[in-house]
């Protein structure tokens, strides 16, 4: 299967297991494959009716058959100066055709699939674009561009994946076997619990909506513990972590506080808007705060801040404010 396209990958498989041709560990993956969305059931049922009734190759013009006759034939040894008796050529070119016209018709329906590895499950990998489903019950929605693989040995002590890219997770609890997830050198260690993650080039954002995390660098020997609400930061891999709270939706930009001193409220927003604010008078960092946002551009919320503690607000640069008595 190496030698396939990745959706050519997923035709041939669902092929073997419509056809009872396949193994035990494939037979599960595609049953979690078919749960994931309605979309792909009917996918399944498509090449199911292609299967049991052939249809005619003029019903999907512009599509070329004898390419990839020829690309089959070369495959399996077939040359035109030793060619085997009519009853043959026939079968297989039908059933090249046929996993073919199901390529036509995934891609018509504008769905993304991921190439399974020839090593089994342990090893699979998954590509941005969907919601992996994974064999604890597990589910991870990865954005464009996100990868993630699943380590050897999944699921036996440990459940450990590398990640890279933008992800949501929401993690099945298993006290017995830990979910870790490998960001380069840095991890995170989960129980069980809804959080995202943003790692791209050693720039890493993590957002926990419920339940705990440990994340571990061995590098910086930093280990910072998240519970809900709270966002980790950090720039470059040689910096240390940002962390704040107070935040309950990090896509919404949804900051909340109750009575939260100026300079809790302050670290949320760098962390929540990755800009510097600097307070000219440190006697205000202990006044409390009372405010919600949600949606709100770092202009409004640095107003808004400037109001309730009766200072006036300069934007210094991009992304640095500067707060002073008026």
């Amino acid at each position: 299967m190496s030698n396939l396209q990745p959706d050519e990958a997923l035709y041939s498989l669902l092929c073997k297991y419509l056809l009872d041709e396949a193994d035990v560990a494939t037979r599960q993956w595609v049953d979690a494959w078919r749960s994931e969305a309605p979309a792909n059931e009917e996918v399944l049922a498509a090449i199911r009716k292609m299967l049991e009734v052939p249809l005619p190759v003029a019903a999907y013009p512009g599509l070329s058959t004898d390419a990839s006759w020829d690309r089959l034939r070369a495959g399996i040894g077939y040359h035109e100066e030793h060619e085997q008796p009519a009853v043959v050529v026939p079968i297989r070119r039908s059933y090249r055709w046929l996993g073919i016209a199901a390529a036509m018709l995934v891609l018509a329906l504008g769905l993304t699939w991921v190439l399974l590895p020839s090593k089994g499950p342990d090893e699979q990998v998954f590509a941005g674009g969907q919601q992996a489903a994974l064999p604890d019950g597990s589910k991870v929605q990865l954005f464009p561009g996100a990868e993630m693989k699943m380590e050897s040995g999944f699921g036996k002590n440990e459940r450990r994946v590398a990640f890279t890219g933008k992800g949501q997770f929401d993690i099945s609890p298993d006290p017995d076997a830990p979910f870790v997830i490998l960001l380069g050198r840095t991890e995170i260690k989960v129980l069980g619990t809804r959080f995202t993650v943003d790692y791209k080039a050693g720039n890493l954002v993590i957002h926990v909506s419920s339940g705990k995390i440990q994340v571990n660098d061995p590098d910086s020997r930093e280990s910072v513990v998240l519970t809900q609400g709270m966002l980790l930061r950090r720039g470059e891999a040689k910096e240390p972590f940002t962390v704040a709270a107070h935040i309950p939706d990090l896509e919404m930009k949804r900051l909340v506080f109750r009575d939260v001193p100026l300079e809790d409220v302050i670290r949320s927003i760098e962390a929540m808007y990755d800009v510097r604010v600097e307070v000219k008078d440190t006697s205000l960092l202990r006044r409390s705060i009372t405010s919600n946002f949600e949606n709100e551009t770092i202009d409004d919320v640095m107003a808004a801040i400037a109001f309730i503690t009766n200072t006036s607000v300069e934007k210094t640069g991009a992304q640095q404010f500067t707060l002073q008595p008026l």
